[in-house]
């Protein structure tokens, strides 16, 4: 196995299991050893047209971490104000806790501190915060979608038979 596959299947490994973890960007991890393989081995690799492919789906998966959570916000009732606090949440939370669980608990409690500051109800409040969960999980089951059709995309294309 050439040096090159061996650290695009690394990447691939770290990048899929960090996919599981929110402090990591898992999709950004595959897709660089995606970009490694291209520029190593240039003539043995994907195609640049796949290349692409791979960069928008992995900013994708970056932009889907963030939407979904205000979706899931705004699904469950919030205003503006408990998007907005979900939002702020994901920027602000990290810092003040450890990142693992500012990423985990910081959409959550800044949608429960929006709806407060804008008079609801600690119940409806509640109600949004749970709904930054829900789009959470959302978010995760896309990026690991994403993750696992690049990897299969990839390794198809550069170890099989297929092209793209």
């Amino acid at each position: 196995m050439h040096t090159a596959d061996i650290f695009t299947v690394l990447c691939f490994i770290i990048g899929f299991f960090s996919c599981f973890f929110p402090i990591l960007p898992g999709c950004f991890i595959v897709w660089l050893g995606i970009l490694a393989h291209k520029l190593w081995v240039p003539d043995g690799s994907i195609s640049w047209k796949f290349f692409w492919l791979a960069t928008l789906l992995t900013l994708l998966a970056q932009v889907l971490d963030i939407v979904l959570t205000y979706w899931g916000a705004r699904r469950f009732g919030a205003s503006w104000r408990g998007g907005l606090g979900a939002l702020l949440g994901i920027l602000i939370f990290p810092f003040i806790l450890t990142p693992f669980f500012g990423l985990l608990i910081g959409p959550f409690l800044g949608a429960i501190v929006g709806e407060l500051s804008g008079g609801r109800s600690f119940s409806d409040a509640s109600k949004a915060g749970f709904g930054t969960v829900v789009g959470n999980a959302i978010a995760f089951a896309a990026k690991l979608a994403i993750a696992l059709f690049m990897i299969t995309w990839f390794s198809w294309s550069v170890f099989g038979s297929a092209s793209f």
